[in-house]
């Protein structure tokens, strides 16, 4: 696409048509919370949260089929 307002739609259009005939999963965090989730399986976002006020970690963990 030649400019970027319609790129930008385009992708808004796109997302928000996937995300109509997709089921979501919203969790609210409580202290000492631990989700694990398949990341090849799903398509994930973050909501802002204050860096000031909570602490975030992180962690990736792989996991590999060897029976082949």
């Amino acid at each position: 696409m030649e400019d970027k307002p319609s790129a930008k739609h385009f992708w808004n259009d796109l997302f928000q048509t996937v995300l109509n005939c997709t089921p979501v999963y919203s969790y609210v965090w409580h202290p000492g919370d631990i989700i694990f989730w398949d990341n090849s399986q799903v398509m994930h976002r973050g909501t802002f949260y204050d860096p000031t006020k909570y602490q975030r970690i992180a962690l990736r963990l792989g996991v590999v089929d060897t029976q082949i």
